[in-house]
């Protein structure tokens, strides 16, 4: 039995890079702000989480996400875009839009 290769949700490349997520910085002045110096606790939220990166295409995800989920909304994305309706909207949307920043101008 082999192995499924894990692919970037986003673009299919093979090239992923997986890091444990440290301690934020950030997070930390901005609880110690609002806070005082317990918010300095803020910056270990979520520092014991995984994050899986792409190295193609620069996209973060969590490993076991719903990569079923993200396939099927760019295939409704892709099908949606292939639609003349669609096409037909946008351009009288964009007409309108043009129309009334030149009525604007007047």
């Amino acid at each position: 039995m082999t192995t499924p290769e894990i692919k970037c949700p986003n673009c299919q490349s093979t090239q992923l890079t997986a890091n444990k997520k440290g301690f934020s910085g950030t997070q930390a002045v901005g609880g110690a702000i609002l806070t005082g110096g317990i918010g300095l606790l803020a910056g270990t939220i979520g520092s014991n989480k995984i994050k899986i990166t792409c190295l193609a295409c620069g996209h973060q995800f969590s490993p076991g996400g719903d990569l079923e989920g993200v396939k099927k909304k760019k295939q409704q994305d892709a099908e949606v875009l292939q639609k003349p309706l669609f096409w037909v909207i946008l351009i009288i949307f964009w007409t309108i839009i043009i129309l009334l920043f030149k009525a604007c101008l007047k």
